[in-house]
């Protein structure tokens, strides 16, 4: 759990540096400004990750045959038979698919709440405010680590992130469903909901740890990403008619099942 909360951390303060230098590439280049940039890094990236990675090949157990790989059914079965997978599934499809819908919708629901406090000519530094983000992310990494080398359970810990989490987007659905969206209520909860993802990405690297079997960890990966997408593309398909606040919804919702999900993943460890 600690090394899943250092790494996560690392991620999001590079992910602060980025956010400024998007900033600066933006104001000093227009709008292609950052895709730029990122040419560079994903460039380097490439070179370092081909001279430098080698591949982790997972050995065969034997006990099913030499070189069999598990299929699809298989890990379908392994899922029916241990609820525990399918909790965890359905709070990782959920929670992720509640992210990339707030990912799309903060820049207009931003935008629109800095347009009513300061005017409508007022400019959205979308750099400073990604980089706030990140490091709203760093303390939710942080606070992750403290809790689990004090011996919180995992979960816990995320049942209760994930409660936090639902009031955080709650209460920014109500901010973006006003004519003038108040701003520091939005920020705030914004800066709220981005330290549960901080917390979020350690507590379920450490649960899939926990409760999917390496065999099958890839296969049940691909198939929890199923739903998470589904829910992602059926509400930006209907975004014209959801709206900022509608698509905001539409999160809050999820969240609220993934925290039932989690609530009742704790229940079942608590048994055993």
């Amino acid at each position: 759990g600690e090394t899943f909360g250092l790494a996560y951390a690392g991620d999001s303060i590079v992910a602060i540096v980025a956010g400024q230098l998007a900033g600066a590439m933006a104001g000093a280049r227009g709008p292609t400004g950052p895709f730029e940039l990122s040419t560079g890094f994903l460039l380097a990236g490439g070179l370092l990750t081909s001279l430098l990675w080698k591949e982790n090949k997972a050995e065969s157990s034997g006990d099913d045959g030499e070189g069999k790989q598990p299929t699809i059914r298989d890990a379908v079965n392994v899922m029916k038979k241990d609820k525990k997978i399918m909790l965890v599934g359905a709070t990782q499809a959920l929670f992720e698919a509640s992210m990339y819908i707030f990912v799309l919708q903060w820049p207009p629901a931003i935008s629109k709440a800095i347009g009513g406090a300061f005017g409508s000519g007022a400019a959205t530094p979308y750099g400073t405010i990604f980089s706030c983000f990140m490091a709203s992310c760093l303390l939710g990494s942080t606070i992750f680590g403290q809790l689990i080398s004090r011996g919180v359970a995992t979960e816990s810990f995320m049942a209760a992130m994930l409660g936090i989490g639902t009031l955080a987007m709650g209460a920014a659905t109500f901010a973006s469903n006003k004519a003038a969206a108040p701003l520091a209520l939005l920020v705030a909860a914004f800066f709220v909901f981005e330290a549960c993802v901080g917390c979020y990405f350690p507590s379920i690297g450490t649960l899939r740890g926990k409760y999917l079997p390496d065999s099958h960890r890839s296969i049940l990966m691909n198939l929890f990403g199923i739903p998470l997408n589904a829910l992602v593309v059926t509400v930006f398909l209907s975004i014209k008619k959801l709206g900022v606040s509608g698509a905001l919804s539409v999160s809050t919702g999820a969240l609220g099942v993934a925290t039932a999900s989690m609530l009742a993943l704790k229940r079942l460890a608590g048994k055993e």
